[in-house]
């Protein structure tokens, strides 16, 4: 069966430390919102270390990599934990990725029903065995070109490759001593929103753990403003420019799964509702 309608708001699991893991409720429809141009002042090695990660930016074509993804519920006390694989591939009209979870804890019970998060460059896609549903957001028009995973500019801002200008026009940054319990070999950095923009009103901080070798992340965490919840999205074995086939960016063939999706509105008037 399958629904055509215009959801009030998608049920959005991902992204979150402004890069990952909770997309912005409502993301179809929202403008892009306007930010200060303030260039914050760097020290010299943390400016290196931008530096370098935009630089290792513009190198990506293709990423493979585990995705460990954690949520923590001061309120309710609770712990979920995600884990699985995240695949991300430059394309035209726009790029792609597809995220899918193998298994999941959540109130301490072991779940091993498969969910997957796919950007097609056109719908974003959520489908969940557990329900055996799929929901399409469409987030582009056919044809609609879009730096999607641009940090202020997109509804998917991503953890590589993103500009250094773009992380200072929404966050102060610093460079933390290391911890013992910080991934071997990593540079932490301590983002904190600027006043007034759309990532002050959600985030407490972000922090990235930058591995040095490779000059990509490989751990990125934050605090929500809101409630408190905090935000782990944990990388490794990352593979870089393999060549990765469009193929394996797909959602597979699912047969019995209800299907949803949420259009945008029609320019000239709403869209109808069909069920078939």
């Amino acid at each position: 069966m399958t629904h055509v309608s215009r959801l009030a708001k998608p049920s959005l699991l991902i992204a979150s430390a402004a890069f990952l893991l909770t997309f912005p409720a409502g993301l179809a429809a929202q403008p892009t919102a306007a930010v200060p141009a303030v260039r914050a002042k760097l020290d010299p090695a943390t400016e290196k270390i931008l530096d370098r990660l935009e630089a290792r930016g513009r190198e990506i074509k293709d990423i493979e990599t585990n995705l460990v993804f954690i949520k923590r519920d001061p309120i309710f006390e609770s712990t979920e934990r995600f884990e699985g694989v995240l695949l991300f591939k430059e394309d035209q009209p726009n790029p792609r990725f597809l995220i899918r979870f193998d298994r999941s804890t959540q109130g301490g019970r072991a779940i091993d029903k498969k969910e997957w998060h796919v950007f097609d460059g056109r719908f974003y896609i959520e489908a969940r065995e557990r329900t055996r549903t799929i929901v399409k957001h469409e987030v582009l028009r056919p044809g609609e070109k879009r730096e999607v995973f641009r940090l202020g500019q997109g509804p998917f801002p991503l953890p590589f490759g993103q500009k250094k200008e773009d992380i200072l026009r929404h966050f102060s940054v610093k460079l933390v001593p290391p911890a013992p319990k910080d991934p071997p070999e990593t540079d932490h950095l301590e983002l904190t929103p600027l006043p007034d923009t759309e990532m002050d009103k959600k985030y407490e901080k972000v922090h990235f753990y930058i591995d040095r070798r490779q000059a990509l992340p490989v751990r990125v965490q934050t605090v929500e403003k809101e409630d408190g919840k905090e935000i782990i999205a944990a990388f490794s074995n990352l593979k870089l420019n393999t060549g990765l086939p469009g193929s394996r960016l797909v959602l597979p063939t699912l047969p019995d799964y209800s299907i949803t999706e949420d259009l945008l509105p029609s320019e000239e008037k709403a869209p109808a509702k069909r069920s078939e």
